[in-house]
């Protein structure tokens, strides 16, 4: 089986609609058996969703789609909403399956998938940021955090993190009951090894809105998962952790990149 993973697409940002449509042309030309899409699909406006989901319309093998937190982004108030009922009626209405409704089986294959999020759990520790800088997503003066204005989910990023690591797990665990190997999306990042690198205070401080530690552990609890990919740092890194291939898979606004794998 040929599954072809990316992420990031982020449709329609600066001016990237012509690249993405040629990217979407190379993806099909892989004849692969399964499409995966790991988060920030667009922002805002659903239409460019379905301006982007239309364009895999070809693609003849199955469809998954993985929620990031641009895809939460809203003007509004309803994040939450977004993520558990507009999304998935969405991306069934165009061929995709929701893997953070529902996890998908393919030849004992079982895929499964969470947007995670953060606790901050990632933020280095020598470096003496308040955190209230980081609850509030914005570090006054220096930079700060757009999920802070875009996303709201009703609850505290502690909170949608445990609720979202509470259903990925449930998934993994119904999964693991049947399948032989499990192949587990998550946008945001899992593991420290997948971070984007870091080089100033800025960074570190960006850095905290990376993932959560917690999400990495719950993946390394159940051992039939042999691929873990993400996405959401733009920076292309991978490793192997305790048999895991863990892969991130480094696309931006602008380059677009996906990874290939046989099993």
């Amino acid at each position: 089986m040929k599954i072809i993973v990316t992420a990031d697409i982020h449709y329609g940002v600066g001016n990237n609609k012509r690249i993405v449509r040629n990217f979407v042309k190379k993806i099909i030309r892989t004849n692969a058996d399964v499409l995966l899409l790991v988060g920030d699909t667009f922002a805002f406006d659903t239409q460019l969703l379905v301006e982007c989901l239309t364009l895999f319309a070809p693609f003849k093998g199955d469809k998954l789609f993985v929620a990031g937190n641009h895809d939460l982004w809203t003007h509004g108030s309803n994040s939450l909403e977004i993520y558990e009922k507009i999304l998935p009626r969405i991306v069934k209405q165009y061929g995709f399956h929701s893997l953070d409704q529902k996890p998908y089986f393919k030849n004992k294959i079982g895929f499964v998938g969470s947007i995670g999020w953060y606790d901050y759990s990632f933020k280095n520790p020598e470096k003496p940021i308040p955190q209230d800088y980081y609850v509030r997503k914005d570090w006054p003066g220096v930079v700060s955090w757009n999920d802070g204005l875009y996303v709201h989910p009703g609850m505290s990023d502690d909170a949608f993190t445990k609720r979202v690591n509470r259903r990925l797990k449930q998934h993994l665990a119904l999964v693991s009951k049947q399948a032989d190997t499990i192949i587990c999306a998550v946008h945001h990042v899992p593991f420290r090894q997948l971070l984007r690198t870091t080089h100033t205070s800025t960074d570190n401080f960006l850095t905290a809105f990376s993932g959560s530690v917690e999400t990495g552990k719950i993946i390394q609890s159940f051992p039939k998962i042999k691929y873990v990919f993400c996405g959401h740092t733009h920076q292309k890194k991978k490793a192997l952790i305790n048999g895991i291939t863990a892969i991130n898979i480094g696309s931006d606004y602008l380059q677009k990149r996906f990874n290939v794998i046989e099993l």
